[in-house]
């Protein structure tokens, strides 16, 4: 944990089946913990975050109650894709916010309420912070994608 997030690599079961993960960052605000969830290479492509959301937000919210004391309802989700989430890519990044639903034992997801944001909503999502690079976060949790 750093001294303004807590970030992870995070591993669960994806619902086609099969293990997945990805990076997650969870970062404090006043009413709120913002989750963005990177979708890493080393992730295979039939896993993907954007496919699970609800599986990754299972595994990232013990992550938020533990260090954060958060709850369900109050975190918002956030799917992040970039040159590092796949060996082929090289798309600046993208931030898609995912409303999951949460009916008192786990997420649900509906792809039709995913939106894309822009970097200056994600920034003011984020409280003016900016996103440390995907690469150096791993490596900070050493971690080699």
């Amino acid at each position: 944990m750093s001294d303004d997030h807590v970030s992870a690599v995070v591993h669960w079961t994806h619902r086609r089946g099969g293990d997945a993960h990805c990076l997650v960052r969870l970062y404090p605000r006043r009413d709120r913990v913002v989750a963005v969830a990177s979708e890493i290479r080393s992730n295979e492509d039939s896993s993907g975050i954007a496919d699970d959301m609800a599986g990754v937000a299972a595994k990232a919210l013990d992550l938020a109650r533990e260090h954060l004391d958060a709850e369900p309802h109050d975190v918002t989700w956030l799917a992040h894709h970039g040159p590092f989430s796949y060996y082929d890519a090289f798309d600046p990044d993208t931030f898609t916010l995912v409303p999951l639903d949460w009916d008192g034992r786990r997420y649900h997801d509906n792809l039709e309420n995913h939106r894309l944001l822009t970097g200056q909503q994600v920034y003011d999502l984020l409280d003016s912070r900016t996103l440390e690079p995907v690469p150096t976060a791993l490596a900070s949790l050493g971690w080699s994608y």
